[in-house]
């Protein structure tokens, strides 16, 4: 402990944003330890709207409670936020935990924090962050399924871990637990201590009660995929305190400086929303609006007056949507909350922005975390100017559409041009790109939530 002491106090030297605090007992000695670092703490004016703590790995050599605070940036990859070690799992020393988290932050708290389940974790956040909406995480509950009930259930357990997937993704609170009492029933697992503490916990859990709750696609296998990369970057068996914490720290840094090449998908719509969306949004928040946007398009709307619309598949897959729309302050609302679950605007409202005429989406619809101009990492597509892009468009689709009409006179001609356009093509994507400038995260830049 003491070699960590002191490695934080050479990091706070080079680091002016580095912080850290600890703990002691009667005697002097450590008991808790909690540190971030300066990229991490001016990332978190951006992207601190949601915030995982994960707290399912243990300090192998002593141990402690190894706790690790990740964000999720703009490219939908978790960075690290903080990191925390703790003598045990009591309200009390997760209590202090989030305190000395907050502190580092300034005070600022999260929309909304996803954790594992746990009654000491959940009470210390009740108390310490009491306006953030509190989430544990769905892949850790179906995690622990096969050592709550595999030997309980046997041969039954395949045929009932399916139907509790199915159970987690209803949208409706009602329709959740009415399945949940014929679940439980149909298996005889009534009086079973982990389906007690799950439905005591539901308020937290599955997606009819937290559907409303902003979670920045956290729940996604990419983003749990980039943590445990993480974890497994920083967890050695044989490690000292003092070399975890210099594990952590260059995982960290290799996390904020690396310039990954981020692509955009090709453009699928030819709709101007799409062209729109690709100069404002960052390549991963591109690329999940504009599935929404393909999708719409197998949307049909019946008008219910007063703004309002229904929106069903053509072959009816789901159940309908209600959209809202207010023209006056461009607004749009639909009942499967999905913008205000992610961020990012579902094929419902999409297909009513699009029966509206629309050719920008509105701006309020592009939160600051998903923009482009917010990344910590680089991009490897220079996005021009929105006049600059809408020109070039223009000139492209005229040009490809004369190519096209003139390649279908003779095989010959259309042999010719695909040939050419082939070469073309490996060519350009041979061709080297422009680098985006990152989002400025330096000290005086820091905005205050």
């Amino acid at each position: 402990m003491l070699a960590l002491l002191e490695a934080c106090r050479e990091t706070a030297q080079r680091d002016d944003g580095f912080a850290y605090n600890y703990t002691t007992d009667e005697s002097g000695k450590v008991e808790n330890f909690s540190w971030a670092y300066g990229d991490s703490i001016r990332a978190f004016s951006v992207f601190g709207d949601v915030v995982t703590f994960e707290t399912t790995y243990r300090s192998i050599t002593y141990n402690m409670l190894l706790g690790v605070w990740f964000g999720i940036d703009n490219q939908g990859k978790a960075f690290l936020l903080g990191c925390v070690l703790l003598q045990d799992e009591t309200s009390q020393s997760f209590s202090w935990a989030l305190q000395a988290f907050i502190r580092f932050l300034r005070g600022n708290h999260p929309q909304t924090i996803v954790t594992d389940i746990d009654s000491g974790l959940r009470d210390a956040i009740a108390t310490e962050l009491p306006n953030s909406k509190h989430v544990i995480c769905i892949w850790h509950v179906l995690s622990k399924l096969s050592s709550w009930f595999s030997q309980t259930l046997g041969l039954q357990y395949s045929e009932f871990k399916t139907e509790f997937e199915l159970l987690c993704h209803l949208e409706n609170i009602e329709d959740f637990e009415n399945q949940w009492n014929h679940l439980v029933g149909r298996f005889g697992i009534e009086s079973d201590k982990h389906v007690a503490l799950l439905f005591s916990y539901r308020s937290s859990w599955p997606v009819a009660y937290i559907r409303g709750y902003f979670l920045a696609r956290t729940m996604t296998v990419d983003y749990m995929k980039s943590m445990d990369k993480f974890m497994k970057a920083i967890l050695n068996p044989h490690s000292s305190f003092k070399n975890f914490f210099e594990q952590v720290s260059e995982a960290a840094n290799i996390a904020f400086q690396k310039k990954e090449k981020l692509s955009y998908s090709p453009m699928k719509t030819c709709l101007p929303l799409e062209e729109h969306a690709r100069s404002v949004l960052s390549p991963y928040a591109f690329n999940a609006l504009q599935q929404e946007l393909v999708l719409c398009m197998q949307y049909a709307t019946t008008d219910m007056a007063n703004g309002s619309y229904l929106v069903r598949h053509y072959n009816k897959l789901e159940g309908e949507c209600l959209v809202i729309w207010i023209p006056d302050n461009e607004q749009v609302h639909c009942s499967c909350k999905e913008y205000e679950h992610s961020g990012i605007l579902c094929r419902h409202s999409l297909r009513v922005l699009v029966l509206k005429n629309y050719f920008q989406i509105p701006e309020k619809y592009f939160p600051l975390r998903w923009r482009l101009d917010s990344s910590l990492v680089l991009s490897d597509v220079h996005v021009m100017p929105q006049e600059s892009n809408d020109e070039c468009c223009e000139a492209f689709n005229s040009l490809t559409s004369a190519l096209y009409s003139e390649s279908l006179m003779s095989k010959d001609r259309f042999g010719y041009v695909h040939k050419e356009l082939t070469q073309i093509l490996e060519i350009v994507r041979n061709m080297p790109v422009f680098d985006e400038v990152t989002l400025d995260l330096g000290p005086n830049n820091v905005t205050e939530l």
